[in-house]
């Protein structure tokens, strides 16, 4: 199984089509969304940042985040390293800087878990300090809501809540509308 390989230090994986892709762990300015969704959720959800989703056999992306609802996370002894995605009520990434990254996030994994079901993807963009609602319309996202770093994002219901990105930054500068805590 791909989890039991030695993954070197300073490397995250993902099992994406079969092919197992390994990249350099993310910055701090990569992370701050993530980590504010973990600390900021409100009951009766919870946030979880790095969270793979067992999307298909050959499919197990590593989410930066993920949104469920406190009872429905996984007994202490679920064997499986990955959530289901029928538990997931938001999915997060926040995109990278590689030409190859951005396509992923926007184009194959938009398409993966709205195949998968997951009603909400946002999609969090520090290359133009921006984020991105799409809610899941039969088969296919729709983009509901966006706006830039500084502006609240109003999740859709059943989450109903909203997050603050006012400590967010876009890549190579200080963006956002002040602060640094997440």
């Amino acid at each position: 199984m791909w989890h039991e390989q030695d993954i070197p230090d300073g490397l995250r994986a993902e099992l994406l089509d079969g092919e197992l892709v390994m990249q350099a762990n993310p910055g701090i300015v990569h992370d701050l969304p993530a980590r504010s969704l973990v600390r900021h959720t409100p009951e009766p959800f919870e946030a979880w940042s790095e969270r793979g989703i067992l999307v298909a056999d050959d499919y197990r992306p590593r989410a930066d985040a993920v949104i469920i609802r406190a009872e429905d996370r996984p007994a202490p002894d679920f064997a499986e390293a990955d959530l289901p995605p029928q538990i997931v009520l938001a999915v997060v990434e926040t995109v990278s800087t590689t030409r190859t990254a951005i396509k992923r996030d926007w184009e194959d994994k938009r398409e993966r878990y709205a195949e998968a079901g997951i009603p909400v993807y946002l999609i969090v963009d520090p290359n133009d300090a921006t984020w991105h609602i799409l809610q899941l319309d039969g088969r296919h996202y729709v983009e509901t809501a966006k706006g830039i770093f500084g502006q609240e994002i109003p999740l859709p219901e059943p989450m109903g809540f909203t997050v603050r990105t006012a400590g967010w930054h876009p890549y190579g500068g200080t963006g956002g509308t002040g602060g640094t805590s997440a």
